[in-house]
């Protein structure tokens, strides 16, 4: 478990995608220590024992080679079992990796990703799968995409993004801003991002039992409190244009949120002060 984190500034790093031309690989500006106490037993004086961990996280363009089966699995554990079954995910991975897109990994390129972002354009995708999947969820949803289909102007982009559970927050900010320079810089005199961001996400229902004993009998008293599988969805909720969620399925809660690009940036830079601050 990873208990100790320390994060290099990583605004302006750049994603390598290959090895340079030594052939040897740039070192990761991202450097987690994790220490795991361990009592021995053996007598009252004996100290923890400190094991160090060093972990490596890159950041790599899509590799549609290697990271297919991957993205598949990692958006079936966004969806759920039950909407995943709703989505074609085969043809969404391919969406995926056609669009704007980071993935980050400790092994290189040919390794799977850990973790992942993608931006699709939703105007040139509106016939997809997956955008007539996002049209049924909620009357919420389908009329903003009216909007956008009516606007000459305005674009939206739909954010698919997933991790293994104990990947840690400090790597969202520099996940999202590699990603969004890319758009930036291959907008071709184009408008220089998305206008819109429609972002899928979940929670999960935290259950407390509480056991409360008299003299006559034992009460069992169920609260039930909701929290986050993504931390950045606390910050960017609070600039969320439209957000709702489903009904709780075993526990977990999928949710839905359109931002504009000032409510995103916000939302990227009040997770980046939270994480300073820890």
């Amino acid at each position: 478990m990873v208990q100790a984190l320390k994060l290099s500034e990583l605004a302006n790093r750049k994603r390598r995608n290959e090895e340079d031309e030594n052939g040897q690989e740039e070192e990761s500006e991202i450097d987690i220590s994790s220490t795991d106490s361990e009592n021995e037993g053996n007598d009252d004086n004996d100290e923890d024992k400190e094991e160090l961990v060093n972990i490596d996280f890159d950041f790599y363009n899509a590799n549609p080679d290697i990271d297919f089966q991957a993205l598949k699995n990692l958006s079936r554990q966004l969806f759920g079992a039950q909407e995943s079954n709703k989505i074609q995910l085969s043809a969404l991975a391919d969406l995926m990796l056609a669009s704007p897109m980071t993935t980050i990994k400790t092994d290189g390129t040919e390794s799977d990703p850990y973790c992942f972002i993608s931006f699709i354009d939703y105007k040139e995708n509106r016939d997809s799968d997956y955008a007539k999947y996002l049209n049924s969820v909620n009357t919420k949803l389908s009329t903003f995409f009216r909007t956008i289909d009516n606007s000459n102007d305005k674009n939206c982009a739909l954010v698919i993004s997933e991790r293994l559970i104990n990947m840690p927050p400090e790597i969202v900010p520099p996940l999202y801003k590699i990603t969004l320079d890319d758009i930036k810089n291959s907008s071709n005199g184009g408008k220089e991002h998305f206008d819109f961001y429609v972002i899928v996400s979940r929670k999960y229902e935290v259950n407390f039992d509480t056991d409360e004993t008299t003299i006559r009998s034992t009460k069992r008293v169920k609260d039930v409190e909701v929290d986050y599988f993504h931390e950045e969805d606390r910050f960017l909720e609070k600039y969320a244009k439209v957000q709702f969620q489903s009904d709780a399925r075993k526990g977990v809660i999928s949710t839905y949120m359109i931002l504009d690009h000032d409510g995103l940036m916000n939302g990227i830079a009040d997770l980046e002060t939270e994480i300073s601050q820890w």
